[in-house]
């Protein structure tokens, strides 16, 4: 919706992109105005000059980013009452990026247009588009109380070539492509069910762990169902360092769109907030936010763990994204990032 309002304004200003963007002066942060219109809170947020903001959902926190960009010491807040809304507060992330802080009252969703020329970037801030969290329970429960073929993972060593990156080396990864054989999880309007998808995509994130240095664990590495708590029991033995449980979203309504991560335990926390802010750069899809909920794979297990759901099925465009090759290989450019990321911290 805040797209289709501000396009003329983007098409009007388009010419401007190049000067502003070429402006070796750091712009300043320096307000924030709230608004509300059709059913939906906006930030009007403005800058000295341009930055181009990018968002991040993280649980009950909307951060904004301003990249190049300092806070003005006049920064204000022109705030407000909202339902959705906690409060808005500024902080310098770094010594080049001015960071916006949302705390927010409930689940929501958001869009962020930058509009060129003006030095001010809109935040649309609405209701939290359905969920289906209570359909995914309910297959984990059934497939919890099934009973399943042994699991036969599949161990795969690391690639021993030429390759000069080997920041992995010594770590151990269990991926787990979601559903198989009798289950073919979430359907779209093509022919590839959510199992074959999922499958295809961890073989591709596979290859470049490997390449990285690591020994990587497939739960499965062919079409069969494995119970979740065979899987989670056997990624707990393997004394993996980290957990990646790999699933594609559906909802009821074709209209929902965009990549979700969820984790549980709080030592999964710092992954699943590295894990999701490189698949949400990374597939450029829309940020449907961070979420700690109790599924299996990450309640269960004992090392950091996540579970992605990078696009949903039931949305025709996001249906050709994921059954395509070359999405799935950005796909797991971005989680091979997530991975590089999370470790690199650990050591800082």
């Amino acid at each position: 919706m805040l797209k289709r309002f501000l396009v003329f304004g983007l098409i009007l200003n388009s010419s401007l992109v190049i000067s502003h963007s070429s402006f070796a002066d750091t712009a300043k942060l320096e307000s924030v105005e709230m608004k509300r219109d059709r059913g939906f809170d906006y930030l009007d947020v403005y800058t000295s000059g341009w930055s181009e903001a990018k968002g991040l959902l993280l649980e009950n926190k909307l951060y904004i980013d301003f990249p190049g960009t300092v806070i003005d010491k006049h920064f204000k807040v022109l705030k407000k009452k909202s339902k959705r809304i906690y409060e808005i507060r500024a902080e310098q992330k770094n010594k080049d990026t001015a960071r916006l802080v949302v705390t927010l009252k409930k689940n929501i969703d958001y869009d962020i247009v930058n509009v060129f020329g003006r030095n001010k970037t809109v935040v649309e801030i609405g209701d939290r588009r359905n969920g289906e969290t209570t359909r995914q329970f309910a297959w984990e429960t059934k497939n919890v109380k099934k009973k399943a073929a042994p699991l036969k993972p599949v161990k795969l060593a690391p690639v021993v070539s030429e390759v000069k990156d080997v920041s992995l080396r010594h770590k151990t990864i269990v991926l787990d492509p979601g559903h198989g054989g009798d289950d073919p999880g979430a359907e779209g309007r093509g022919s590839a069910p959510e199992k074959e998808l999922t499958l295809k995509t961890a073989q591709a994130c596979a290859k470049l762990l490997r390449e990285a240095g690591a020994t990587v664990y497939l739960s499965r590495n062919e079409d069969r169902r494995s119970n979740l708590r065979d899987v989670v029991d056997f990624a707990n033995r393997a004394g993996a360092d980290i957990f990646i449980c790999i699933h594609y979203n559906s909802s009821d309504s074709t209209k929902v769109t965009g990549s979700e991560t969820y984790y549980y335990n709080p030592i999964s926390r710092h992954f699943a907030e590295t894990m999701h802010e490189a698949i949400v750069r990374g597939i450029k899809e829309k940020d449907r936010g961070l979420h700690r909920v109790g599924f299996y794979t990450v309640k269960y297990s004992n090392m950091p763990a996540v579970l992605v759901e990078p696009v949903y099925l039931s949305n025709d465009e996001e249906y050709d994204l994921a059954n395509s090759s070359s999405f799935r290989e950005r796909l797991a450019e971005s989680i091979l990032k997530g991975v590089k990321e999370y470790f690199r911290s650990r050591v800082r």
